[in-house]
Order: structure tokens, then C-alpha cells, then sequence
């Protein structure tokens, strides 16, 4: 009868584990096929408390995949992402830290502002990989590792929007 309350405690722990390996991934932003235009239309405070909290790891993959149409590999090398660290992250489905979630938030905003210009979703993933003379010859997905990058890249978008050369 002893054996029944041991099994029984070691029942209950690895239920608690197994319930909290579903939260660390689960609950976060970018596992389900909504999650892009949810973060789209939440308010910038929203959005703000959804990158410090981190973002669920699979969407680096999802914007490489879903998004941009290039390898993962490629967006980490761009965003200056450890790959080791984030496939880590996705096969575990654990959360992004809060930088790693606000590069992948850059990558959201720049997109959805390049869709706007170039008015196509095609165009606009082309355009983060083309490279640009204005930024070195570096390509804009390169730059977003950075917030002078970011900003470059958005001051670039803001050109083409209003034909202003440099």
C-alpha cells in the first residue's frame, strides 16, 4: 500500500511537468495560423508586452516559411539568431527571450509596411532580400538585428512611398 501514494506523487509530478512544458510554448504568440494578423491589429502596448513576454519560438520558422518563402536558416543568419539556441527553442517549444522576440517583431512590421508600399505580399518578402545599395549592399532582412537597421530599412520604405531619392 505504500507503493500506491509513491505512485500516485510521482503521477501528479510529471502531469505538473508536462502541464508546464505546454505553457512555456503553447500560450505564446506564433503557434497558430492566426497569430500574424492578431499581432498585426493589437495596439503597440499590446504588442509591446507580447515581445518582453516572448513570442513561441516556431514563429521564426513560420515567417521563413509562411511569410518570406526561404530557408529558416536564412532569417537567422539575418537577424543575427543563434541557430543552435533557436531550433533548440522550437523543438522544445519553449518561448523566444524578449530581444529575440522584438528582432522577429521587426521582421513583422517591415514586411507588413513593404506589403503596403509595393501593395503584394510576393513583392514585398523579394524586397527584404534583395540588397540595397542604400544599406551597404546588404540586404533589409540583414539590417533588422538592429534598431539603426530598422530604422534605415523603414526610412528606406518611406523613399519609395514618397519617390524621394537619396
Amino acid at each position: 500500500m505504500t507503493a500506491q501514494p509513491h505512485l500516485a506523487l510521482a503521477s501528479a509530478k510529471h502531469a505538473a511537468s508536462r502541464a508546464r512544458k505546454a505553457l512555456v510554448g503553447s500560450g505564446a504568440l506564433g503557434s497558430q495560423p492566426h497569430d500574424f494578423e492578431t499581432f498585426r491589429k493589437m495596439d503597440p502596448l499590446e504588442q509591446r508586452l507580447t515581445i518582453r513576454e516572448g513570442m513561441d519560438a516556431i514563429i521564426v520558422e513560420r515567417i521563413a516559411k509562411e511569410l518570406l518563402h526561404i530557408p529558416l536558416q536564412t532569417v537567422l543568419a539575418g537577424l543575427g539568431l543563434p541557430s543552435s539556441t533557436i531550433l533548440r527553442k522550437i523543438s522544445k517549444e519553449e518561448r523566444l527571450s524578449g530581444a529575440e522576440s522584438d528582432r522577429v517583431a521587426r521582421v513583422l512590421y517591415v514586411l507588413e509596411e513593404a506589403t503596403q508600399v509595393f501593395e503584394d505580399d510576393a513583392l514585398a518578402a523579394e524586397w527584404l532580400q534583395r540588397p540595397h545599395a542604400e544599406l551597404g549592399g546588404l540586404r533589409p532582412l540583414e539590417v533588422l538585428d538592429s534598431q539603426p537597421g530598422y530604422d534605415r530599412v523603414r526610412d528606406l520604405l518611406m523613399r519609395i512611398t514618397f519617390g524621394v531619392s537619396a
